[in-house]
């Protein structure tokens, strides 16, 4: 059997073929790119409040409160802002792979 008896063109059938096998893989992408930029924005304004949190400890305690309460109210906000922000930057660098990614399946996925 000559190979021109196959029911679809050859480069049809690799389209397709690509196209199933990594449009799965766009999909995973985008599922994956929501999760993250979900977390990213409830991260965001969470920093703020912490960071404003800290501010006004730091103030109440320039006033004369409690020195060892607000010290320790101040240290724990600084630690927890920190944390915020490398998963800020840890979630900025997901977001980043993710978009190259599907720049470069979208280059696999051009028609032949």
């Amino acid at each position: 059997m000559p190979f021109t008896a196959f029911r679809l063109p050859f480069r049809e059938y690799v389209g397709y073929v690509d196209e199933r096998r990594f449009g799965r893989l766009v999909c995973l992408l985008e599922d994956i790119q929501v999760e993250v930029v979900r977390e990213a924005t409830h991260l965001h304004p969470l920093g703020k409040t912490m960071t404003d949190c800290a501010a006004f400890s730091l103030q109440a305690m320039e006033n004369g409160e409690n020195l060892e309460r607000m010290s320790a109210r101040i240290n724990t906000l600084t630690r927890s802002v920190m944390l915020n922000r490398r998963r800020q930057v840890s979630l900025e660098q997901q977001m980043s792979f993710l978009s190259k990614t599907r720049a470069e399946l979208q280059c696999i996925l051009v028609p032949l």
